[in-house]
């Protein structure tokens, strides 16, 4: 009964640990995809009446914010992976 009760425990620790170490790297990520996308999509919206010019130096860098928000999570997860071997 007791060895049942601390291996539920923690087994339910271990879940947990595992849902946050996967949850925490994707927020950021998904964040900076967000910040990137409003960031090109606003200076777009804003220089509309100045010219057809749709790429300028705010656009590329709202490309690059989104480029490194998709790859983060996974870069992030694989080096702590690779450092922490418990």
């Amino acid at each position: 009964m007791i060895v049942t009760e601390i291996l539920s425990t923690d087994m339910e620790l271990y879940i947990v640990k595992k849902f946050t170490d996967a949850i925490i790297p994707h927020t950021v990520g998904l964040g900076l995809i967000v910040v990137g996308w409003y960031i090109s999509i606003l200076n777009v919206g804003l220089n509309r009446f100045q010219g057809d010019v749709l790429f300028t130096k705010w656009t590329g860098m709202g490309l690059l914010i989104i480029i490194i928000g998709a790859y983060l999570p996974e870069i992030w997860i694989g080096i702590r992976t690779k450092f922490n071997k418990d």
